[in-house]
């Protein structure tokens, strides 16, 4: 299974902009975890970027935002963790 991360937007002609971040297999049920927990507490998610130079050295950017996740289906979100954690199972 793929998971990716589509973010859109609209420009200032009304034409649809999207970028696709593809989300590692590793990192799927903690993905899941993080969404499920923001739904079920009902609070805002910081989104900020950092950049990282060659050296290790850790620089947080100055764009940053805030947003609600809003489930068009929890039951569908609930129904894709439990197929991760018997993928996650079947692979120990």
């Amino acid at each position: 299974m793929k998971l990716r991360l589509v973010l859109r937007t609209i420009t200032d002609k009304n034409k649809d902009v999207v970028i696709k971040f593809n989300i590692a297999p590793s990192q799927h049920l903690g993905f899941i975890n993080f969404i499920n927990l923001c739904l079920d507490q009902d609070n805002p998610v910081e989104f900020t970027f950092e950049k990282i130079s060659k050296s290790g050295k850790k620089e947080e950017s100055k764009i940053s935002g805030t947003f609600q996740f809003e489930a068009k289906d929890k039951k569908d979100l609930k129904e894709l963790k439990k197929e991760l954690e018997k993928k996650q199972d079947h692979k120990k």
